[in-house]
Parts: structure tokens; sequence; C-alpha cells
């Protein structure tokens, strides 16, 4: 009993939520779920389910199922199950490529999200091109997988990345407003999350998908402050980004109306040591600008393939675009 009550302890500072033995013993309890679909074999549901084992020790479970509906597939699992299935603990949605490209699937999808009251409505939402891969993924050490992947959503790997978050209430908000949603699109790369790209739905249609560069630059054209790694150069060097601000305003040239796209960006250069580098700074410096700008240029060249037109005022007949950029040189 101590050692259940010590291992309890340790999983409500791991999962940051309630937990007791009560849940464990009582309650099967979600922490991720993966959803794909296909004309022929319908909705594939995979959840992560964690379980107390012999000796008192925690082991991630999977369980998969198939059926025509979403919660067809959710009830089989639970019925399937000793425990009853429990979504308060459930961290990360994961949706597959099959899933986003059909409009009544991702209908149905957001209806059983919002309607099932355990689920929390900042649940974060990814893609992946496979599912079963993303799912199958070792947590490593004690995390499970729902909150694995939340983590890496929140910037928590060694190697920083510029990541758009999406969750519940914010697709639901921007479905209302007839806007379009950024949804992160989730690669492995040796044998770990990998942020590949976003993929752009607005309503129930799939607009498009960014690749990771496409994907860079719609994080520099985002008016949010997020932060992230960049490299470039030889020899390479990295520059990590604190601060973003971008700002849009309609200016006259040319007797043209213009966007001009303005990013200010702060940050701190790396690997600053070496005499050939400390020779090169403004060369690295002018790198990483140039890489902000073509990023910046291939995402807006994307969006308009798309009429997801998501960024700055309308009523311009081009766009400019300017990067400022200060670094630390560490």
């Amino acid at each position: 009993m101590i050692k259940r009550i010590l291992l309890a302890a340790v999983l409500a500072a791991v999962l940051t939520g309630c937990y007791d033995n009560f849940d464990l013993e009582e309650r099967a309890l979600c922490t991720a779920i993966a959803i794909d679909y296909s004309e022929d074999n319908g909705y594939s549901i995979i959840l992560s389910v964690p379980a107390l084992e012999k000796e008192n020790e925690l082991k991630r479970g999977l369980k998969t199922q198939t059926a025509p509906t979403i919660r067809e597939a959710a009830e089989l699992i639970d019925s399937k199950s000793s425990k009853k299935l429990y979504y308060g603990h459930t961290r990360a949605v994961i949706l597959g490529m099959g899933l986003l490209r059909n409009e009544h699937a991702i209908e149905e999808l957001t209806q059983y999200l919002k309607n099932n009251v355990q689920i929390d409505k900042n649940i974060l939402l990814s893609a992946s091109y496979d599912i079963n891969r993303i799912m199958e993924l070792d947590p490593g050490e004690d995390k499970l997988t729902g909150f694995y992947i939340s983590g890496f959503y929140e910037g928590g790997k060694e190697e920083k990345t510029f990541v758009n978050k999406e969750n519940l209430l914010s697709l639901l908000k921007e479905r209302a407003e007839n806007r379009p949603a950024a949804i992160p699109l989730i690669s492995v790369s040796d044998n770990s999350p990998h942020f590949g790209g976003i993929v752009l739905l607005k309503g129930n249609t799939l607009k498009g998908v960014l690749e990771e560069n496409e994907a860079e630059g719609f994080m520099w054209l985002c008016d949010r402050d997020y932060g992230g790694t960049l490299t470039a150069g030889t020899p390479p060097v990295s520059a990590e980004i604190t601060e973003k601000k971008t700002s849009y305003e309609i200016i006259e040239k040319d007797g043209k109306k213009r966007l001009l796209i303005t990013i200010d960006a702060v940050g701190n250069m790396w690997n600053y040591t070496d005499d050939e580098i400390k020779s090169k700074a403004s060369d690295y410096l002018g790198f990483f600008r140039d890489k902000i700008y073509s990023q910046t240029r291939l995402a807006l060249k994307k969006l308009s393939e798309t009429d997801c037109e998501i960024f700055g005022p309308e009523g311009s007949e081009s766009v400019d675009v300017k990067v400022n950029l200060s670094l630390n040189f560490v």
C-alpha cells in the first residue's frame, strides 16, 4: 500500500493532475487519443492508457479499435476493458491525414470532442501521416504518451523548434469565425516527435499543408511571441530567438497600396568561441536574417495558393517584408 501511495504521488507530479489510487485501480485513464479515417475501414482509434502492473510498476498500454463511428470505436474499447474509461486526463489528440481529408469525418470528430464532457477543451491537437508510429514512440523515463506529446508542444525538448500550438477551444473559435486553424504536423525523427509542418483547416475543409520551412515562415508571420532555434552557416552556428514581434501596416508606394510586414527578432548566437566564427559575425547575422526572410516569403507564397488569408489588413495590392534581427553573441 505504501508503494502504491508513493507511486500515486509521483504520478501526480508527472501528470500534473489529480491522480490517486482510485484513479489507477478503478478507472482506465486515457492520456492521449489518436484517430484516423478511411472510406473502407471507417474510424481507427488508438488510446494511450496507463496501468499498474506487477510490483506496482506503471506501464503504458495502447488500446486500438476500428468502427463505423468514433463513438462506437470508443465504446468497443470501453466494453473490452476491465476498468471504466476516463478521459479527464487526456492531454493530446493526434489526427490522421485520412481523417483531415474527409469533411464528414472532421465534423464527427469535432462534435465528439466537443460533446465529451470529460475532455478538457484545452487538449492539444496535432496531425500525423502515421498515427500508429506516433503513438508507439517510447515516451522515455516515466512520461506517458499524452504528456510526452504535450510536453513537445510546450517546447520542452532540448533541441528547441518553432511550434504552432492549436487546442480544441481555439479550433472551435476559429470555426465559428470562419477563420483557418493551423494544426501542427508531427513526424518521427530519431525515434522522437519532430515538427514537420502545419495543416491548414478551414471549417471542415483541408486547405493545404505547409512543409517545414513554410511552417517556420508561418511562425514568423504570427503575431504571437514564439521562440525557437535556427541553424545556418559553415561551420554551423545556432541562434536562439528569445523575442519576436510581427507588425502589419498599409503603406503608399509608387501610387499603390502595399502591405508592409515587419519582423523584429532578438536572440542569442551560440558556439561563438571559434576564431573563424568570430571573424564571420556579420556574415552569420546576415545568414539568419536571410533565412527568416526566405522562410516568410515561402509561407506567403503557400498561403496565397489557398483562400486562407490569415495575416494583415485587407486592401493591399502587394506585400513587402522587412526583417530586423539583433543577436547577442555567447
